[in-house]
């Protein structure tokens, strides 16, 4: 069963794709080959760009160094040839969504304080931008590249007190997405990193959602802390109101739970996750160019596991493919 997505959907699916070229386009300029001014760089609309992890499952660590040959990717059942593959090459823009419903407050401030030594394990190209929810939302800090105002912006948004006090995932989420279409790095590796108690004032999530979500290419990772309310509510609903384990699993993220004296040693652990995912391209088949989801699974060969049987991967669960015509004049 799929979901069929609205119509006139604009989303890029393709920004990863993009920026590849013009991570080559840029080599060739340090290496001397210029192109003259008539030369145009033709983006390729027909690939198709993963941003996946590999984790070992006994030590909960991401695996670093595998090569394209050490995965199988398939479409709809169908192998497909991987044609683009890299290591934490893309740069990241991350928007950092933060509930600051009555429960999870006093963790988000702890998270501000010590946030700094987090942060620098990013890369000086990568951005953040802060956000606040709970419901409604509200921006504290737009994209940037200022590590200390980052932290600082934390400690104001555990400070807003004018969005109510409910938890509402979709609203906030859907709100992000937004925003991340304000990035400074218009083609660069998206993640929505949320820090909640990831319990949820709703009922379910948003399937358009979910489809703004693989369409745009960006990933939800969630850093779960609860205080003595939190471990009550979960208790009593059995964990029947998670609010973001289906985006989690849906664009291939993770959910990391936290204690409030470990908030900054996992937030520091999430972003090396991020920093150790792959990206990796492959040209669609020619039937699946119809804007209708497609499923992906991308797994580990025979012989990689051979070699390490506790692997796991973790990627989006399926792609929606938009044919753009798309002519980039280079400068």
């Amino acid at each position: 069963m799929f979901i069929e997505p609205p119509p006139q959907r604009q989303r890029s699916l393709f920004f990863a794709a993009t920026l590849i070229l013009s991570f080559v386009f840029a080599a060739d300029i340090c290496l001397g080959q210029r192109p003259s001014d008539d030369d145009v760089v033709r983006i390729n609309t027909d690939l198709v760009v993963l941003d996946a992890l590999v984790i070992d499952k006994k030590t909960g660590h991401p695996v670093r160094d595998l090569k394209s040959m050490d995965f199988e990717l398939l479409v709809d059942d169908v192998r497909q040839q991987i044609t683009y593959f890299s290591e934490d090459q893309l740069p990241l823009s991350v928007v950092l969504l933060l509930d600051v419903s009555g429960s999870v407050v006093p963790f988000i401030e702890e998270i501000g304080v010590s946030a700094r030594a987090a942060l620098e394990r990013l890369k000086p190209q990568d951005e953040v931008a802060v956000m606040a929810y709970a419901e409604e939302t509200k921006l504290v800090q737009g994209f940037t590249k200022d590590r200390q105002l980052v932290t600082e912006k934390i400690i104001d948004a555990s400070r807003v007190n004018t969005i109510g006090r409910g938890t509402f995932f979709n609203d906030a989420i859907r709100s992000a997405v937004s925003v991340m279409e304000k990035a400074a790095n218009p083609v660069s590796r998206r993640v929505i990193l949320v820090v909640s108690d990831n319990i949820s004032s709703e009922h379910g999530s948003d399937k358009h959602l979910v489809v703004d979500l693989l369409e745009s290419g960006i990933v939800v990772y969630g850093l779960v802390v609860r205080g003595a309310i939190g471990k009550f509510i979960n208790m009593m609903t059995v964990g029947a109101m998670h609010g973001l384990d289906d985006y989690t699993q849906a664009t291939g993220g993770e959910l990391l739970g936290a204690k409030k004296k470990e908030v900054d040693a996992r937030l520091a652990e999430l972003i090396n996750h991020l920093r150790a995912r792959y990206s990796m391209g492959f040209k669609p088949p020619e039937t699946t160019l119809d804007g209708r989801l497609h499923r992906i699974k991308l797994k580990l060969s025979s012989s990689t596991l051979k070699r390490n049987g506790t692997l796991t991967v973790r990627t989006r669960t399926g792609y929606y493919f938009r044919r753009p015509d798309t002519n980039v004049r280079s400068n």
